[in-house]
């Protein structure tokens, strides 16, 4: 016998179907995980998962909004008497100066809002690094109006990494910032940020902008040995020969070179090749690979 299939079952199994459907199109949100990946990530860093706590504020299958609290750990050195931020940890073991960032993402450093001693000192020392005064250089770096939860100091290591016969120190901040991301090829990724009262930053072109922002500084930097090469050539007749750019500078320095200049603005060191009658300079560029089309290369005579 035939059955016949009435209106209610087929009710009963639209739903169903429905129901099914639903958490297919609910997976294409942005989660929790994906949301921390995306700005552990951001810009070629490496964040630890720990650092990153986070709530999401808005959500859509292409793009949501994030607020989140992120443990940074800053660089400081105290100059002519005065305590600046000077580089942001952005992987275990590397470093981006600050004044790069800013100057690729054409933004302004702070200067000079935490000098007074009688506000952030807790004693006659004038340049004592206090939290209170950490506290102010980090809230200024952000744009963030002070008093403020957004900016917590958890801890301030005086004997940071030693910058010549300068003072420095590590502080670790938790800040609270905002993050726009989007949903590109099926990947999620930080296409804008905000903090304090700042505009949304782009910061989707902003890695490009270093990397050019350090090409022109790599560049200046090879033009300046190549300027002390060219007048130690004058005074002997012939360049350093050489395969190692330590060994030049050691010949050029101070007599031509008053500036001693190891490393590229990507932390590696710079490259020589150098004949009586020849040389050549080289920044590896931002892949760290000899002989590739972003190297800065400057060669002579």
């Amino acid at each position: 016998m035939q059955r016949s299939f009435g209106p209610a079952f087929i009710s009963v199994t639209t739903v169903v179907l429905l129901a099914i459907a639903v958490p297919v199109s609910a997976r294409a949100d942005l989660s929790q995980k994906q949301a921390r990946k995306a700005i552990q990530t951001m810009g070629g860093w490496s964040l630890p998962g720990s650092a990153v706590r986070l709530q999401i504020r808005s959500n859509s299958a292409t793009s949501a909004e994030v607020s989140a609290e992120i443990e940074t750990v800053f660089r400081l050195r105290l100059y002519e008497g005065h305590w600046q931020l000077r580089e942001i940890r952005i992987a275990p073991d590397r470093w981006e100066s600050l004044e790069v960032i800013a100057h690729a993402a054409k933004v302004e450093l702070p200067a000079g809002e935490c000098d007074a001693p009688s506000e952030f000192a807790r004693s006659t020392m004038a340049t004592e690094l206090t939290t209170k005064r950490a506290r102010c250089l980090v809230a200024g770096l952000l744009g963030i109006s002070l008093p403020s939860d957004d900016v917590r100091i958890k801890e301030i290591d005086p004997f940071g990494l030693s910058m010549g016969s300068e003072s420095t120190a590590l502080v670790t901040a938790l800040v609270r910032v905002d993050f726009r991301l989007g949903r590109d090829a099926g990947a999620w990724q930080v296409t804008e940020f905000k903090s304090g009262t700042r505009e949304w930053l782009n910061v989707a072109n902003l890695p490009a902008a270093i990397d050019l922002v350090k090409r022109s500084a790599a560049t200046d930097d090879l033009s300046t040995i190549a300027k002390a090469l060219g007048d130690y050539h004058r005074d002997r007749g012939y360049f350093v020969v050489s395969n190692k750019e330590s060994v030049l500078i050691d010949h050029l320095s101070p007599r031509y070179l008053a500036r001693v200049i190891r490393v590229d603005p990507w932390h590696r060191p710079y490259q020589y090749d150098g004949q009586q009658d020849r040389y050549s300079l080289r920044s590896l560029g931002p892949d760290g690979k000899p002989n590739t089309p972003d190297d800065v290369v400057v060669a002579g005579p």
